[in-house]
């Protein structure tokens, strides 16, 4: 099992809404978290194209920010809070090992809110740390978005450990700016769209290694996370 030590302080994190079940399943981008030193802002990106259609798709707002046109100042970390376990539960080592986040990890309440998602039960938001920024050395630990909508792959084939790969994909139809992950040379779905723009940096300017770290859920909704590290190019890569 990887275990990462360290998560950088985030400068925003995204909040991602994801329409229920029965409709399309998309999801969208509605709002960010922005930190000045210890203060945090929560706004909605009402000029985006995907609050645009999320609001078409029946999106009402985030339940404690139910404005908006409002920028909100107060409280905000400390409601985000409530989606993740508190620290001084007996048991949080065993919420930080199932996000491959060792026991004495440094990190933020801000970074584990962009590193665990937050996500809850049937409520279809999640929190995404963009990696704004974020350069050689770092290690991360995402989701593969998409796993199910493909066929190149069995998930009986996927095991923990294999390699994987990141393709930028410059003549995909639907998003040209996105980044898909291969394994043993065929796709296995791609990167979080929000963090895309992260990894054509990485991929421009560092070395990635990967592998696959976990393989959850059901054959229905697999669940499969990847552990990898960025290196500066020119160092000498790390075995995946």
């Amino acid at each position: 099992m990887n275990l990462i030590h360290h998560i950088n302080q985030p400068s925003r994190l995204l909040l991602v809404w994801q329409t229920p079940e029965g409709k399309s399943r998309s999801r969208f981008v509605v709002g960010e978290i922005c930190r000045n030193d210890n203060d945090y802002i929560f706004r909605y990106l009402v000029d985006n194209a995907d609050f645009t259609q999320a609001k078409q798709e029946g999106f009402l707002g985030y339940p404690a920010f139910r404005k908006l046109n409002q920028e909100y100042t107060e409280g905000v970390l400390e409601t985000f809070l409530r989606r993740v376990p508190p620290r001084k539960r007996g048991d949080f080592h065993k919420y930080l090992e199932l996000w491959r986040l060792a026991a004495d990890v440094e990190i933020s309440d801000f970074a584990l809110l962009g590193h665990t998602g937050a996500k809850l039960p049937n409520d279809g938001f999640s929190l995404v740390n963009p990696f704004d920024g974020v350069n050689a050395p770092y290690e991360f630990y995402i989701e593969v978005a998409g796993f199910r909508y493909y066929q190149e792959i069995n998930l009986s084939d996927l095991e923990v450990g294999m390699a994987v790969s990141f393709i930028v994909e410059p003549e995909n139809p639907c998003d040209n700016q996105a980044v898909r992950i291969d394994v043993m040379g065929k796709k296995m779905g791609y990167v979080n769209k929000t963090q895309c723009a992260a990894f054509r940096h990485w991929l421009k300017t560092c070395v990635i290694t990967a592998e696959i770290e976990r393989i959850n859920g059901t054959e229905a909704r697999p669940l499969i996370y990847i552990y990898g590290r960025v290196g500066e190019q020119g160092s000498e890569q790390i075995a995946a």
